[in-house]
């Protein structure tokens, strides 16, 4: 599904603007770094440029490098320490000098990701997401690559601390707009179902391999009570199937999870806040973009 309704930011600049304390720290971000963090159609382009920028150091050829010589060093290694040369230190040296490449290629691309992530505007945005949380602005959601994060739960670039504005009402609050669309009972469902399932498939076919297997042993030792085993072929049958149907509604609910995101993004556009995504809801926009 193509999305040609724009990009769905953290926060809009309706929503930077509608408190006065928080709008005055972004024009100050703004200044400091360079960039003006109002104008949603620019933000939403050099984020999506900074984004391909990242994932270009996460997929390219100093990353392919570090995993073949990763595995070719490993394989190296053992065989080397496996045999029975008179100097085994001899013999480990070559592959030990494959890993330390290896080391070294990732070292270079984490480097290259730090630099990236220190960009200026990278720099004023991730102040002006933590001022909007300080403030209580709707951060829709912080990207997961905006502050390094990989499958980890460091962030190489957190966002920095910004301290809560001084108690009492703000003054000028405009009213939004537009209101953002209500959640339909699919994309409930979607974020119900998205987390389950990715174990169906293995256990199936672990479940079917073994009462092959048991069956398998009741033919060759004539043992009666090992047919019993084709139970287990039965149950990995059903478990691959109910992973199956869960599959295939998964990814009919994911095209209304789209839909839905389109909607944000639209409302959003109109000045309608936009509230934290649920993580479903993240990965999902993260998979599209």
């Amino acid at each position: 599904m193509q999305d040609t309704t724009g990009t769905l930011l953290p926060i809009s600049a309706h929503s930077l603007s509608a408190d006065p304390r928080l709008a005055a720290a972004v024009r100050e971000f703004g200044r400091t770094y360079g960039y003006d963090y109002f104008d949603d159609e620019t933000v939403g382009r050099i984020l999506a440029e900074h984004e391909s920028s990242l994932r270009r150091v996460a997929r390219g050829p100093l990353v392919w490098v570090g995993s073949l010589a990763t595995a070719v060093g490993i394989v190296w290694l053992v065989w080397a320490a496996s045999g029975s040369p008179e100097n085994k230190v001899v013999a480990v040296a070559p592959p030990a000098a494959v890993l330390l490449l290896a080391l070294a290629a990732f070292v270079q691309v984490n480097l290259q990701g730090r630099r990236r992530l220190r960009h200026p505007f990278l720099e004023g945005y991730r102040h002006v997401l933590a001022a909007a949380r300080a403030h209580g602005a709707p951060v829709s959601f912080v990207p997961a690559w905006l502050t390094g994060r990989g499958g980890a739960a460091l962030d190489m670039a957190p966002l920095p601390s910004h301290p809560a504005p001084a108690a009492g009402p703000a003054t000028g609050v405009r009213p939004s707009p537009a209101a953002p669309p209500p959640k339909p009972a699919e994309v409930e469902e979607y974020e119900r179902i998205a987390e389950q399932g990715g174990w169906h498939d293995e256990a199936g076919w672990i479940l079917i391999v073994a009462g092959a297997v048991g069956v398998g042993y009741a033919v060759v030792k004539d043992l009666p009570a090992a047919y019993a085993s084709i139970l287990l072929i039965a149950l990995g049958i059903w478990t691959w199937l109910a992973g199956h149907r869960l599959g295939r509604r998964r990814r009919k609910l994911s095209g209304e999870a789209l839909r839905y995101l389109d909607e944000l993004t639209r409302s959003q556009a109109a000045g309608a806040p936009v509230h934290e995504l649920s993580p479903p809801l993240r990965r999902l926009l993260d998979t599209r973009l």
